[in-house]
């Protein structure tokens, strides 16, 4: 029982940090495109992997999908936009 639990938060930790070192980048990347429409494109990419990371944690644990939990989701793609406007 205990190594179920502990392969969870292991799963857990390598999707979170997985998902948001890509999402990051993503918003990282959004302001050295050249294209036009480039950068609220991969801003939204940015957010929907940070959340579907969120809503996989939440899948792995067996718990609801709706939770204020999904807020966390955004928080990529926001450090990105913040640091480079």
């Amino acid at each position: 029982m205990e190594v179920e639990r502990v392969q969870k938060w292991i799963m857990s930790g390598m999707l979170v940090t997985v998902s948001f070192i890509f999402a990051g980048g993503m918003a990282l990347i959004s302001a050295t495109s050249i294209q036009a429409g480039a950068r609220p494109g991969l801003l939204g990419m940015a957010v929907i992997v940070g959340v579907l990371g969120i809503l996989g944690v939440r899948v792995i644990h067996a718990k609801s999908l709706v939770t204020p939990w999904l807020v966390v989701g955004l928080l990529p793609a926001t450090l990105g936009w913040l640091v480079t406007r």
